[in-house]
């Protein structure tokens, strides 16, 4: 409940921005994938793993004649990864995660372009904070050769020790676009911090399981 009561002020707070900004469409593709391990993946090593999503929503630029600008934005965005866990080719375990989100990214904006041009490059960097309202996991599980498949449907906030998938999401994003005339061009990394198996807020627990989501974004926008 606390998490719905967030996302509905967060909301409000949008739709008051909404009559001071230039607000602009979005829609585009998330190059999804999950860290199950300390370190962090190379680009080849995040592709093999990686879901393809659907990301879009609205953006409110609140300064769009500055030159710097803050941008919230409120987005659906489809995240998720592909974790195999192998023996060999005859034995192993391969699970594929989808989540999806409403999604709430703050985004502070430096446009390297004089305030009259109506086309240049831009850079962002932000925090995001998202709520899962679905999820599931298909499984794919070959023992001596014989594969078998599974799908299951994510259950959130709950107290079992074996299903701990929690709501909430939250991270930084930060990459940068072009713009052309009304239109943009936007690519962005999102580098997920909260642990998805874990209740604890601090995340200090580190001798728990973990999983977070790391996605690379691109979409095309259009501002009114």
């Amino acid at each position: 409940m606390k998490n719905q009561i967030v996302l509905a002020f967060a909301i409000l707070f949008l739709q008051g921005s909404a009559v001071f900004a230039q607000v602009s469409i979005k829609a585009g593709v998330n190059l999804a994938s999950v860290a199950e391990d300390a370190s962090e993946e190379t680009f080849n090593e995040q592709s093999k793993q990686s879901v393809l999503g659907f990301q879009g929503g609205l953006a409110f630029d609140l300064a769009p004649s500055s030159m710097f600008s803050i941008q919230p934005e409120l987005l659906f965005i489809q995240k998720g990864g592909k974790v195999t866990y192998e023996i060999n080719e005859s034995n192993k375990v391969e699970n594929r995660y989808y989540y999806n989100y409403i999604e709430i990214p703050v985004m502070a904006k430096l446009k390297l372009y004089g305030e009259e041009s109506k086309s240049g490059f831009y850079l962002e960097a932000g925090p995001y904070a998202g709520l899962a309202i679905s999820g599931k996991v298909k499984s794919k599980t070959t023992i001596f050769g014989v594969t078998s498949s599974s799908e299951d449907e994510f259950s959130f906030d709950n107290d079992d020790p074996d299903d701990r998938n929690r709501r909430l999401d939250w991270g930084f994003s930060f990459g940068g676009g072009v713009k052309f005339g009304q239109a943009y061009l936007d690519l962005r990394y999102n580098l997920g911090i909260n642990n998805l198996l874990d209740q604890d807020a601090d995340n200090q627990n580190d001798n728990k399981p973990y999983r977070r989501n790391r996605g690379i974004g691109l979409t095309l926008g259009y501002a009114f």
